[in-house]
């Protein structure tokens, strides 16, 4: 899939147009190889390309969530169409990860 690559400790996730089970499994697959090769300390999911995406979406980034927090990571969001963000504004998981809004915002956390 090759959809992740690490930058100064920062895991940036740039996910696919749509994100299911099948997808969000190799993600995850991913993930987890990233973190096996190099020392994270962010991750950035992209969600600039993302139309749709079930709970399997929100399940990926609680994992994320759960396998940064041990190290004092964090974990950011950025882009989405309006039905992406309104499943993650209804899912809460906006109170445990930090919204980006621009891509400056974005380049910060990894430079």
């Amino acid at each position: 899939m090759n959809c992740c690559h690490v930058k100064n400790q920062c895991l940036v996730i740039r996910l696919p147009k749509e994100i299911d089970h099948c997808q969000a499994e190799q993600i995850r697959q991913e993930c987890e190889r990233s973190f096996m090769n190099f020392i994270i300390r962010d991750i950035i999911f992209d969600f600039s390309d993302t139309s749709f995406m079930d709970s399997s979406g929100i399940g990926l980034i609680l994992g994320r969530v759960r396998q940064i927090h041990p190290i004092n990571g964090k974990v950011y969001l950025f882009g989405g169409n309006e039905i992406v963000r309104k499943m993650l504004e209804m899912s809460g998981i906006q109170n445990v990860v930090t919204v980006l809004d621009t891509i400056e915002e974005v380049k910060e956390v990894y430079e």
